[in-house]
C-alpha cells in the first residue's frame, strides 16, 4: 500500500514536458514582498501563477538557464534565458514546491526554492 501511495506521489509530480523553453522579456512586478533572493537571484513572485520573473542582481551577468525540479528531485522543465533578467511561463506545471537551478554566465550555479499556486 506505502509502494503505491509513493508511485502516486511520484506520478502527481512529474510534469511530462520539456527542455529548452525561451525565457519571455522581463516585466515589473506586482508587489516588493512576494521575493525570493539569495543574494545573486531574485525570482518572483512567489508563490506564482502562471509566470516566474528571474533577474540576476549583477547587472553584467546573464541567467544562461533555468532548470525546476519537483520535490522528490525529478527535472520537470528546463528553460534557456540568456538575458539578465527573464519571464518564464510556468503555467504548465502542477500546483506545488518546486526546486529551481539556475545557472548564470559565469558559471555560477545555485539552486532556489519557489512555490507554483
Amino acid at each position: 500500500m506505502k509502494k503505491l501511495l509513493l508511485l502516486f506521489i511520484f506520478l502527481g509530480t512529474f510534469v511530462g514536458f520539456s527542455s529548452n523553453l525561451k525565457a519571455q522579456q522581463f516585466r515589473e512586478p506586482s508587489t516588493a514582498s512576494q521575493k525570493s533572493d539569495d543574494g545573486v537571484l531574485i525570482a518572483f513572485p512567489n508563490p506564482a501563477k502562471d509566470y516566474l520573473i528571474v533577474k540576476a542582481k549583477d547587472s553584467s551577468l546573464k541567467i544562461k538557464s533555468v532548470i525546476f525540479y519537483s520535490i522528490l528531485g525529478t527535472q520537470v522543465a528546463s528553460y534557456s534565458v540568456n538575458m539578465n533578467s527573464g519571464e518564464i511561463n510556468i503555467e504548465r506545471l502542477k500546483p506545488g514546491k518546486y526546486l529551481i537551478r539556475y545557472i548564470l554566465s559565469d558559471n555560477t550555479q545555485k539552486v532556489t526554492q519557489i512555490v507554483k499556486q
